[in-house]
């Protein structure tokens, strides 16, 4: 059984007047570094996918030659999947910019894609139309419930129905805990922020209401 090669970041992000940086959390003590809205959306959708293992910022160096001349090329990420995928290298680039530089960029990118099928990897474009869809939408939807402070108790009870039961709707999960309009609109809140802390996962390419699935992230 082969092993894939592990990766570590080899160029640090450095905070710029003309483009927003900054790190986002990822698992346990995890951060990832990133030096455009773009790439935060990215990592933004990334991070709360449960086939995600690993994603590494900045992850190696890849030779290539242009005008006879050797240049190192830099992915933007490597991304690990859980579920028999291929793993990913990286490119976050805006349409506008991929299409207006591909031939100048052409060289590296197809160094890049030479390293990967070398190692069973694919490589990837990803440009504002891969990355903010309605699944970006559903997640930061969920942002502002991240910090919300719920009961243990509500917390609790939502958690050991879903595992008794393998996954529920979340009206069942309603009606079952928070029954009258008052508890209905708590309980909603409190489920939106089991989603936004990735203790419940759901399909976010669905639109979010009250008869989506919802399941243990852990357990997904």
């Amino acid at each position: 059984m082969s092993v894939e090669k592990t990766f570590q970041q080899v160029r640090k992000i450095k905070p710029t007047r003309n483009s927003v940086s900054g790190h986002l959390p990822f698992k346990s003590d995890i951060s990832l570094p990133y030096e455009s809205t773009l790439e935060r959306d990215f990592l933004i959708y990334f991070t709360y996918l449960q086939s995600v293992e690993e994603i590494v910022s900045q992850p190696t160096r890849i030779p290539f030659i242009k005008n006879g001349v050797t240049y190192s090329y830099t992915p933007d990420f490597f991304v690990r999947f859980n579920d028999g995928r291929k793993s990913m290298l990286i490119e976050v680039k805006p349409t506008s910019k991929w299409r207006a530089n591909w031939q100048d960029w052409k060289e590296k990118w197809k160094a890049a894609i030479a390293v990967c099928k070398e190692n069973g990897y694919v490589f990837h474009v990803y440009d504002e139309n891969k990355i903010r869809h309605l699944a970006l939408f559903n997640i930061n939807s969920m942002q502002r419930y991240k910090r919300l402070k719920c009961e243990q108790a509500d917390i609790d009870a939502i958690m050991n129905q879903v595992m008794l039961t393998g996954g529920t709707n979340i009206d069942n999960l309603l009606t079952r805990f928070f029954t009258g309009s008052l508890y209905r609109t708590k309980g909603l809140q409190v489920i939106y922020h089991l989603l936004a802390t990735k203790k419940l996962a759901c399909n976010w390419f669905d639109p979010i209401n009250e008869f989506s699935e919802v399941w243990s992230y852990e357990n997904g």
